[in-house]
């Protein structure tokens, strides 16, 4: 008899442990927004977190079901049981409940340590890492006659502000003057030096945003009138992949960003990059024709672009240098040739490993972003997705400006091209 009924409970749970087994292999757990890949140790000690639940409520369901199987073989119903005097019913056994209630007791607390301890470590930099990330002990103050950075936060580690909008991340480096106020903000894609702690200001100028990088940090949210912060690290160099993870709006799903992990060296090239302006256009050139209807199609009014006395505006993202990244409209769209990319991932087998900027790609994103991008119909007259449902861009009625409340840009197809060939040149 229990032979044959762990027999057929065996058949039933073959199949499915097979398949439990199979969906938790390492392999399937490195994707790009995987949080069972931690490659920091903020999200290290997430992970240890959740690890220790799991082992815990395994242990507690391996209990409780194996009383439950005992239960059912032991006082199954048998042959002849009908005619059997009925056992009268208790109310049941005072210490076992006691047990019972000290034991769920116990499995808090056991829950609860590590917990704590974890919210308490992600809250802000260990002093345990400052001496290693500030500033002073990977970023030379002074090169030369150049000064990277004041004196005065020299003994401080890497700073950025996040500030969230509807629908796409701000990023700024103040310690290095790279401001919104300096017109030198970074929009959608920041960059972190290796093994370096890095304190994130997070803020919103419209609604509730959360901030969330699977693979180095858990989310934390960004509430418009409040301040908060918290802290990362990225121990491995890559492309790293984060979105806003609380519902914002139309085009919440699309509100991504881009992490580059860099080597502290690569950090502060880029850092001397962003400081750079813009290059002049060649006369006569598509190039040139883009950069006067950046002026007349009023994209002025909205984005900035340094080296460009006419593009001066502070709401949109900074295009300064816009074609040297990866992605556009807030990241939704990749400028990366997608089957070099996914040969390279699966080569490496690592979903950080990423190829450069395609510009073809990036040309596309750019005509398919400035030409459907909140409008009805494309530049051919036919009917068009919005990359972004409910975007700004185009949308003047959003901003209540005088005079604008229902205007719509309108672009031809030669518009579209000469307006990508400029934003191509802003390397």
């Amino acid at each position: 008899m229990f032979s044959r009924f762990f027999s057929r409970v065996g058949l039933l749970a073959t199949p499915i442990l097979a398949l439990v087994v199979a969906g938790c292999s390492k392999a399937d757990m490195n994707v790009r927004q995987s949080t069972l890949d931690p490659k920091g140790p903020v999200a290290q000690v997430q992970y240890d977190v959740f690890m220790d639940t799991v082992w815990l409520v395994v242990v507690l369901f391996a209990l409780v079901g194996g009383l439950l199987v005992y239960a059912v073989i032991k006082f199954r119903a048998r042959p002849g049981d009908e005619n059997a005097p009925r056992i009268e019913e208790g109310h049941g056994n005072p210490l076992v409940e006691i047990g019972l209630i000290t034991a769920s007791i116990g499995a808090l607390v056991i829950i609860a340590i590590p917990t704590l301890s974890a919210i308490w470590y992600d809250d802000d930099v260990p002093d345990a890492a400052v001496p290693t990330s500030k500033l002073a002990a990977w970023y030379p103050r002074v090169e030369g006659a150049k000064e990277n950075y004041a004196k005065v936060v020299e003994e401080q580690v890497l700073e950025i502000d996040v500030i969230g909008k509807q629908w796409w991340f701000r990023f700024e480096y103040p310690q290095f003057g790279l401001t919104n106020d300096n017109k030198r903000s970074v929009p959608n894609e920041f960059v972190i030096p290796k093994g370096k702690a890095v304190r994130i200001n997070l803020r919103s100028e419209d609604v509730i945003h959360s901030f969330w990088i699977p693979k180095i940090a858990g989310k934390v949210d960004l509430m418009p009138g409040r301040k908060n912060h918290m802290w990362i690290q990225g121990d491995e160099v890559g492309h790293y992949y984060g979105q806003c993870a609380e519902f914002c709006g139309d085009s919440h799903a699309y509100m991504l960003f881009r992490v580059e992990v860099v080597e502290p060296a690569e950090f502060a090239k880029w850092v001397q990059k962003q400081k750079t302006d813009s290059q002049p256009v060649a006369a006569g050139s598509k190039a040139e024709t883009g950069k006067a209807l950046f002026g007349t199609k009023t994209c002025v009014m909205c984005h900035n672009i340094n080296g460009n006395p006419m593009a001066a505006g502070a709401f949109a993202p900074d295009l300064t240098h816009v074609a040297s990244r990866k992605s556009l409209a807030g990241a939704w769209l990749d400028n990366r040739d997608p089957k070099a990319q996914l040969a390279l991932e699966q080569k490496d087998k690592n979903t950080e490993s990423s190829v450069a900027v395609d510009n073809a790609v990036l040309k596309a994103n750019l005509i398919k972003w400035i030409g459907s991008s909140g409008v009805a119909t494309g530049a051919d007259g036919k009917p068009t997705k919005d990359v972004k449902p409910g975007n700004r861009m185009h949308f003047y009625k959003m901003f209540n400006v005088a005079g604008l409340n229902e205007t719509q840009q309108k672009f031809t197809d030669h518009e579209l091209d000469c307006l990508a060939e400029y934003l191509l040149t802003l390397k």
